[in-house]
């Protein structure tokens, strides 16, 4: 009995890739249909509802009649203030001292789901998540540099776990924890700025 093993000694290259095969009608006929790009019914501008919205007390408020002008550390339009040097962060500390604002850091990285889902919780709580008077100012920081590697800033605090949130007042650190909670964080706040 003799068998044939001349189905392994064959002339194709080592990297055999099958014949090319069109695609599906459906696919072709789609790709043909052009999207009608549509406007919205009202413009945003002439609309009274304010995009920019902060968390008071559990309960959203608007405010776009509050004041426009503050200054850099604080909302309204960019309401999260993101650093990117050890000096810029202890400038903003020095800031917040001399005002006695509450700061609150959130140490988080590109490539992380779990930051990138706290991020829009963050930016809503921006103002009044405290007490209706509290100074509070929220900070961001990326822990890794442009280079991929540890910023000076995560370096000097150790920062290992992200997203990490730091709680500041009069330049010391209150508390640091990791978490992607909200609830968490507006707690912390409120227990940093109420009136005892």
């Amino acid at each position: 009995m003799i068998i044939s093993f001349s189905f392994l000694i064959t002339p194709r290259p080592f990297f055999y890739f099958p014949p090319h095969r069109p695609p599906p009608v459906r696919q072709i006929a789609s790709e043909k249909k052009k999207k009608k790009k549509t406007k919205p019914l009202i413009p945003l501008a002439e609309t009274k509802y304010s995009p920019l919205r902060a968390i008071s007390n559990g309960t959203l408020k608007d405010t776009s009649s509050e004041e426009e002008e503050e200054e850099i550390d604080v909302c309204p339009v960019d309401c999260v203030t993101e650093f990117y040097t050890e000096e810029e962060f202890q400038k903003i500390l020095v800031k917040a001292k001399e005002r006695g604002a509450l700061v609150v850091v959130d140490f988080y990285r590109t490539s992380c789901g779990s930051c990138k889902y706290i991020e829009q919780g963050f930016k809503k709580m921006c103002k009044g998540a405290g007490d209706d008077d509290a100074d509070v100012i929220f900070l961001k920081h990326n822990v890794i540099d442009e280079y991929d590697e540890q910023s000076e800033v995560a370096d000097r605090l150790r920062i290992k776990v992200v997203p990490l949130f730091h709680f500041y007042k009069d330049g010391v650190l209150l508390e640091a924890f990791p978490t992607r909670d909200k609830e968490k964080i507006i707690d912390a706040i409120r227990k940093y700025t109420s009136n005892k």
